[in-house]
């Protein structure tokens, strides 16, 4: 129960991450230079185009959560390991997403 848990909230993260990215990439900001801080998102970004690339992320991510949580080839420890650092890894990439959505000014209006 505790992986389902913890795989649900890698997902959240991930998707509030791939959200957050999107806002600060999207489109060009005067004066500013923002880019992908991981090389191998921004590659997959470059290759792909940025929405495409966020959906083959997520994509890549679910599978691979699915997998740590259901699969018998990982002790049960390791597994709650592997999840708690694909939890801390898109947790700190929304709180540095939202320093700088907060920096440059750019909160989204979601057509309010």
């Amino acid at each position: 129960m505790l992986r389902l848990l913890f795989g649900a909230l890698v997902l959240l993260l991930n998707l509030a991450d791939n959200a957050t990215t999107y806002f600060c990439l999207v489109e060009p900001i005067p004066g500013f230079l923002v880019v992908e801080a991981n090389p191998v998102a921004r590659w997959v970004f470059d290759s792909m185009g940025l929405l495409e690339g966020l959906v083959f992320e997520m994509s890549v991510t679910t599978f691979t959560v699915g997998f740590i949580v259901w699969t018998s080839l990982l002790s049960p420890r390791l597994r709650l390991v592997i999840l708690l650092i694909l939890i801390a890894l898109p947790g700190i990439a929304v709180w540095n997403n939202m320093r700088v959505i907060e920096a440059l000014g750019i909160m989204p209006s979601f057509g309010i």
